[in-house]
């Protein structure tokens, strides 16, 4: 069997195509990206520049590829390209699995305000939110963020009304800041076809807009809660959710419809969300009990180093 994994030059993708090359069940592991200026191809046998999504000629192209490759699953992770082949409701492209989301989560959750209006009508708890120019909060602080997006780009902390009347209206969302700021997790859920869920609460700390350390957890409120958010959402694939434990309980503030950051974490404490969700698309048969990894087990992202000792030689 053959994957491609798109994104490569993202943390999400050499994660995936990092965790794929240790298990070691493909033949070939194809990445693909829009820049070509990185380091994935030290796990990837073959790389190749791509379209962007949103480009009229990337379907083609990514059809095209695959057939030519031979590629039996196809891992998206950019949330641009999820939005794009979702709009298409295709389960294949070309001969290739998708493994992604359903249309319905994938685009509920791309957009954030969507995503939180259809879980409070839906009778799960959310902080207060509302759109900028259409509605105004009554308490303050709030975070002021793009409707879509990731990480932690073009997120704002307005701490008064002047400051929120000082905001043009830009497609953007507000929401309440939720505190404390020390009590914030990252939980990651797995749901195969078969229904069986299994979580991972990490209590974590931010570097760079990033989960920098972290340690899991075992918190029966924060797990009825997300137990509560697949529920409502009819979730079978793998998705990541953020949220603080409030004074009033568990709040979301963002919902990934996708593998997050971190993947590479997860997998090596034993939660390996990627390899079963694949397992499950592909038909492979893989138990999902699993041992999962110890309440207290802690974590922290480091850093290495890779040298291209020939990258300027012709």
């Amino acid at each position: 069997m053959n994957v491609l994994i798109s994104g490569v030059a993202g943390d999400i993708g050499v994660g995936v195509a990092r965790i794929l090359k240790k298990w070691g069940i493909f033949g070939k592991l194809h990445g693909i990206d829009v820049n070509q200026d990185h380091y994935a191809s030290l796990f990837l046998d073959v790389c190749a520049e791509s379209p962007r999504a949103n480009d009229k000629d990337y379907l083609p192209w990514l059809t095209e590829y695959i057939l030519k490759h031979k590629i039996n699953l196809f891992i998206p992770t950019s949330e641009l390209e999820l939005g794009v082949l979702a709009e298409t409701d295709v389960l294949k492209i070309g001969d290739a699995d998708l493994l992604m989301n359903s249309k319905f989560i994938v685009q509920t959750c791309l957009d954030k305000f969507d995503c939180l209006e259809y879980l409070s009508l839906n009778g799960v708890a959310v902080p207060k939110y509302g759109l900028v120019g259409n509605d105004v909060p009554d308490d303050f602080p709030v975070i002021v963020k793009p409707r879509s997006g990731q990480g932690s780009k073009g997120v704002l902390c307005v701490n008064t009304p002047r400051e929120f009347e000082k905001i043009s209206n830009g497609n953007l969302l507000w929401q309440t800041y939720l505190q404390p700021d020390d009590e914030e997790y990252t939980c990651a859920i797995f749901v195969s076809k078969a229904a069986i869920t299994n979580k991972l609460l990490i209590r974590r700390k931010l570097v760079g807009g990033l989960t920098g350390s972290g340690e899991v957890v075992d918190n029966p409120i924060i797990d009825e809660y997300l137990s509560s958010i697949v529920k409502t959402l009819n979730l079978t694939g793998a998705l990541n959710i953020q949220l603080r434990l409030t004074s009033e309980g568990a709040r979301l503030f963002e919902i990934n419809p996708r593998l997050s950051s971190t993947v590479v974490f997860r997998d090596l404490m034993g939660f390996q969300d990627l390899r079963w969700w694949a397992s499950d698309v592909l038909g492979l048969g893989i138990s999902f009990e699993i041992s999962l990894p110890e309440k207290g087990t802690r974590f922290f992202r480091g850093s290495k180093e890779y040298i291209f000792a020939n990258y300027l030689k012709g």
